[in-house]
């Protein structure tokens, strides 16, 4: 998910019409809301915010946002860096997700074997 992606879900999620209204919500300018479109990320305040709201790993929002400015800037040094550090926190918010359904499915098993 691309940063304007991002901001395209949380006001989805929040009923929010405009560009200008979620960046009031969001507490940015006009001209932030336009540089995300064009294809730049988001302070790490704003992450934050839109991390919380589309119940995404903060981490996550982070580094594609900071991924995004990389690629936006050509430095190719930076890309490296954030696409290595993307990978890194999605890594582990994917671990932590399949490591809990296995659990539940375990805890489920043990349940349905105890109604048995």
């Amino acid at each position: 998910m691309t940063p304007y992606e991002m901001i395209c879900e949380y006001k989805r999620i929040k009923g929010i019409k405009s560009d200008n209204a979620v960046a009031k919500e969001l507490g940015v300018t006009r001209s932030a809301i336009s540089m995300i479109k064009s294809g730049g990320g988001f302070s790490v305040e704003t992450a934050w915010k839109v991390s919380e709201t589309l119940s995404l790993d903060p981490a996550e929002v982070i580094a594609t946002c900071e991924l995004a400015n990389a690629k936006r800037s050509g430095d190719e040094g930076k890309i490296q860096v954030w696409k290595k550090r993307f990978r890194a926190v999605s890594h582990s918010a994917a671990s932590v997700f399949f490591g809990s359904a296995l659990l539940g499915g375990a805890v489920e098993a043990v349940r349905h074997c105890i109604l048995c």
